[in-house]
């Protein structure tokens, strides 16, 4: 009997290691580690005087990508690393908001589409548990929403930043789990609770015997710049000495780590930003000063931003040393792979003063005496400006909001010791945050999905890195950028760069990254074929992903980003689309009182008439596809629908609409709540050819609407 008992046992094993499921040992856990607005050269691995010894190690025990890239901005770059797409792709191409940009299509819609599928939520469906720590930043829904198991974090998911010292900023989710950590007043430093809550989600991910998914993303060292008063005293000596002298000996640096060729020369420091005369401290359009032009009290101000800066550097390295020696007394080290990387280039928010209170405001004070003394410290709230920024980007060009070098290029560091050979390694691969997923899917054992919840998913649009980390070159690709109106695209070598708040008309620049890391040479007037093939690459992606100049809908007769009248009115609606599969919304307007969409499911037309919320529907009895005419219209006593000239479809109409919608017309998706009867922005999938929503005027008592 015995021996039948483990025949059978063995059998068992054999059938779910037949039907997919890999092996524990053979599936890592994850751990990914986002720092919010760190430069290109802030670790002490990449030529930084910050000290960051833990990362150093890990730097040292892994592989350091030198030529990584991100979107130039924290929330699409967010996007792009959960999503394994362009950030466009997944809704977020310009800002997390509640508020989408009216008449710019789903790829600013300002929160993850539906249509997109998280890191969080395959690894969940593949079997591991999942814990996220830190600022979401992507929008509503949030992470419990979008795969995440458990959360520690913003309260307020489209928040770009947070008090460090205010723990009312922050939430336990679900609701129903308890705080594992009670924080007494006075006690609470974000970038340290956030450290407490990884190592206890660790402990807690332990004991489901099953492989986790930690995402740790920081908010640090975003503004408000504040840190521990005793460790921004022990900075200010260092950064005293300015950043000119702290530029040229962190190239020198670089150098000797291997990060720049030795003959390389440190360019000049980069411009200030063309913006209003305040915000940008007088310095529109030039560059950044000398440290030794500025007088003592403004130095001794901006030593003190920056050295509360490197202390918010500091804390995030003491923690990831922390969760290292977690890793390394239960066993974990060595088959959990790491990525510790940043969002975006260093922040240059506003001039070389930097600013405190709103950013917005561009406001500038002069701190001196006790005031001096408070910088960083509970109610305060500071930036640290460009001449800074200029620094922790070393030797790269421009910032954060920017797709120059210095807006996109960041650190990434990849540890993973059952798997990298040559550690202490750099990578050259241009790469991406998009590569991340397909990247940990790869070692996961895991598919990207075609399908979730019965719903088209957009396919991955990044590759593994796991090729490059073994030493291998991956295939040549092209990377293009947007963001808010800032462009650029590398293949290989080469660069375009389209710029902003300049004081030259934008044009499109070329760059020989090989031998011009810093972007100084121009070589558009010398290699004008080249920009012209590189431009024309750019704006074929630009058009796919839906990306500004070319998200604004032109497929209506009246106009897609003007909103009809449609109150109290009688409505006709036309439109040809074209799709193999055609789902999601033609046209729509309103929102979840009142409005109307055009639409397909899964193939079949639909035509949806929504009044104080509730929604009455015609739909097609049968799936079409190819070229697709379809007719609509709405009067007092019915409602019609015809699909390619047919017999319509006619059913009693709920009325006409009362009121007008505060919702605008959208064309191709439904930007805010939903018109019709489904989740939005439920993008259609195909090409609109055209549209053309037509009311009547209101006659009689019509526009009461029943």
């Amino acid at each position: 009997m015995k021996s039948l008992f483990a025949i059978i046992l063995l059998a068992l094993a054999a059938t779910v290691q037949a039907q997919g499921a890999p092996e524990r040992a053979k599936r890592p856990n994850v751990i990914v580690i986002l720092a919010d607005d760190l430069g290109f050269s802030d670790l002490g691995c990449y030529g930084g005087e910050i000290q960051t010894p833990n990362l150093d190690r890990l730097a040292q025990g892994g592989v350091r990508f030198s030529a990584f890239y991100t979107s130039a901005r924290c929330c699409p770059s967010r996007a792009s690393l959960m999503t394994g797409l362009h950030p466009h792709q997944a809704g977020v191409g310009s800002f997390a908001t509640a508020e989408p940009e009216a008449g710019f299509g789903p790829a600013y819609v300002g929160h993850l589409l539906p249509t997109c599928v998280t890191l969080a939520e395959i690894l969940g469906d593949a079997g591991y548990s999942t814990w996220m720590v830190g600022k979401w930043h992507m929008g509503v829904p949030g992470p419990i929403d979008r795969g995440f198991q458990n959360y520690f974090g913003f309260r307020d998911f489209l928040a770009h930043s947070e008090d460090q010292w205010t723990p009312d900023k922050y939430v336990r989710l679900p609701a129903d789990r308890e705080p594992e950590h009670e924080i007494q007043p006075g006690a609470f430093y974000a970038t340290d609770v956030f450290t407490e809550y990884a190592l206890e989600f660790l402990n807690q991910a332990r004991a489901q015997d099953r492989p986790y998914f930690l995402y740790l993303a920081e908010s640090a060292p975003h503004f408000p710049l504040q840190a521990p008063r005793e460790d921004v005293d022990r900075h200010m000596a260092t950064y005293r000495r300015g950043w000119d002298v702290l530029r040229a000996e962190r190239f020198a640096r670089q150098k000797a780590l291997g990060l720049f060729p030795a003959d390389a020369a440190l360019p000049p420091r980069s411009m200030v930003p063309v913006d209003r005369d305040d915000v940008a401290n007088g310095f529109p359009g030039q560059p950044n000063p000398a440290w030794d032009s500025l007088p003592e009290d403004r130095r001794e101000d901006l030593a003190r931003r920056m050295a509360t800066f490197a202390a918010m550097v500091e804390h995030v390295d003491a923690g990831v040393g922390r969760i290292l020696e977690d890793l390394r007394k239960h066993d974990d080290l060595d088959d959990t792979l790491i990525f510790f990387l940043s969002d975006n280039g260093a922040c240059y928010e506003w001039g070389p003063f930097g600013f405190d209170g709103r950013s917005r405001d561009g406001r500038t004070t002069l701190h001196v005496g006790a005031e001096l003394e408070r910088m960083g410290q509970p109610g305060t709230h500071h930036a640290y400006g460009s001449g800074w920024a200029n620094l922790c980007n070393t030797p790269l060009n421009m910032y954060k909001h920017f797709c120059h070098e210095g807006g996109i290029a960041d650190p990434l560091i990849v540890h993973w010791p059952d798997r990298i050979k040559a550690a202490g390694a750099w990578r050259s691969d241009p790469s991406h945050l998009m590569d991340v997923v397909p990247t940990v899917l790869e070692a996961a054992g895991a598919a990207y999905p075609k399908t979730r919840d019965e719903r088209a998913v957009t396919p991955v649009e990044g590759v593994s890195l796991l090729p490059a980390i073994d030493g291998e070159l991956l295939p040549e690709r092209a990377l293009p950028f947007e963001h808010q109106d800032a462009r650029g695209l590398r293949r290989g070598r080469w660069k375009i760069t389209w710029g902003k708040r300049q004081p030259a008309e934008p044009t499109w620049e070329l760059y020989d990254l090989r031998n011009d890391r810093s972007e100084r040479r121009n070589l558009a007037a010398e290699k004008p074929d080249l920009v012209k093939e590189l431009a024309g690459e750019w704006e074929s992606w630009a058009r796919r992903v839906g990306c500004k100049p070319f998200a604004k809908p032109d497929a209506s007769a009246d106009g897609a980003s003007r909103s009809p009248r449609i109150d109290g009115r009688p409505l006709k609606i036309a439109a040809t689309v074209r799709a193999d599969a055609p789902h999601g919304v033609v046209v729509a307007q309103g929102g979840r009182q009142h409005g109307y969409a055009l639409h397909f499911i899964q193939g079949r037309p639909a035509f949806d008439v929504r009044i104080d919320g509730r929604v009455t529907r015609l739909i097609a009895p049968d799936a079409v596809r190819g070229d697709v005419a379809l007719s609509a219209s709405l009067d007092v006593e019915k409602m019609s629908l015809s699909v390619n000239g047919g017999e319509p479809l006619v059913g009693p109409s709920p009325g006409l609409i009362p009121v007008q919608p505060l919702d605008a017309m959208d064309v191709g998706f439904d930007s805010r709540t939903a018109a019709g009867d489904y989740e939005p922005p439920n993008p259609f999938n195909g090409e609109i050819i055209q549209t053309r929503v037509a009311p009547a005027e209101p006659k009689g008592d019509a526009r009461r609407g029943r």
